[in-house]
């Protein structure tokens, strides 16, 4: 279970990872993958004077065979950076999806109602009501998701006193 977690969550940075790249064009933050990245959405408003850029209706962020989706993401940029968050040289502080979070690389399937990186810590937490992490019929559930990215660690949590993580694991056929 331990590799559909840590390639959900490997499949999420793919695509979180080089969208914060290309805002920091040059940043010098080590990617694993070099190719291209789109964002759709209904909508682009960029705050300036706020520090941040807001994508919202039907998002969708692709890279390859990874998509991500949900309703609203949130870029913040660091305060005291330099460049414009207009043309894309702020540095990001932080990346915030709400409204629903759809994770999909492949067979893998992440879900849940808000997920966060953050690029000083890399630490990604994906939370909610129900979390649920997906591959071949095995499916862990739990309300909290959090995944160091240096460490390679990824922990699941239940739902305080209400529930537990669990983990459904399906046999392989041996055919």
């Amino acid at each position: 279970m331990t590799h559909i977690l840590k390639a959900i969550v490997t499949a999420s940075f793919a695509v979180l990872l080089p969208l914060a790249a290309l805002a920091q064009q040059g940043s010098g933050l080590a990617l694993s993958s070099g190719k291209p990245v789109q964002i759709d959405g209904d909508k682009l408003e960029i705050f300036e004077n706020d520090g941040k850029a807001i994508f919202t209706g039907a998002v969708s962020v692709v890279q390859d065979d990874t998509i991500l989706r949900t309703s609203k993401l949130t870029i913040f940029y660091a305060k005291g950076g330099e460049g414009s968050i207009a043309t894309g040289a702020a540095d990001i502080d932080r990346l915030l999806a709400t409204g629903g979070v759809n994770i999909q690389s492949g067979k893998q399937v992440a879900t849940g109602e808000t997920g966060t990186y953050d690029m000083k810590t890399e630490v990604f937490v994906l939370s909610g009501k129900r979390v649920t992490l997906s591959e071949d019929g095995n499916v862990a559930t739990g309300c909290k998701l959090t995944v160091t990215q240096t460490s390679g660690r990824a922990k699941l949590e239940g739902c305080g006193n209400t529930s537990r993580p669990t983990v459904l694991i399906q046999p392989k056929n041996k055919n």
